[in-house]
């Protein structure tokens, strides 16, 4: 009884703290789970963007039978990102041949 008189209030204030740390801590790593998730949904997204931007600029340009200089350096940029990203496959084929075009002046 002397023990719960003496210690009693620590007790209860040790218990809220380690309540209320545990519940901070858990909203903290719930906040980061979704700010992963997140990013992670963004990465998909601009990778996506630039593989259809990527497919689109070579089959104008395979189409054509040249590339414009302005696209091949929009190419660049976009393929550079894309592969950052993760990105491989079909546009990595299509990059390949597209950059083997004769380059010629904006038309």
């Amino acid at each position: 009884m002397d023990f719960l008189a003496t210690y009693g209030t620590t007790i209860i204030t040790v218990l809220i703290n380690c309540g209320v740390l545990g519940g901070a801590l858990k909203f903290a790593y719930n906040k980061f789970n979704r700010y992963i998730e997140r990013a992670e949904a963004r990465d998909d997204a601009t990778r996506s963007l630039c593989r259809a931007e990527i497919i689109s600029i070579c089959h104008k340009a395979q189409k054509e039978g040249y590339i414009a200089y302005y696209n091949l350096e929009n190419l660049k940029l976009l393929y550079a990102s894309y592969k950052a990203l993760g990105g491989n496959g079909t546009a990595e084929i299509i990059y390949s041949k597209t950059i083997k075009l004769p380059q010629v002046e904006e038309v």
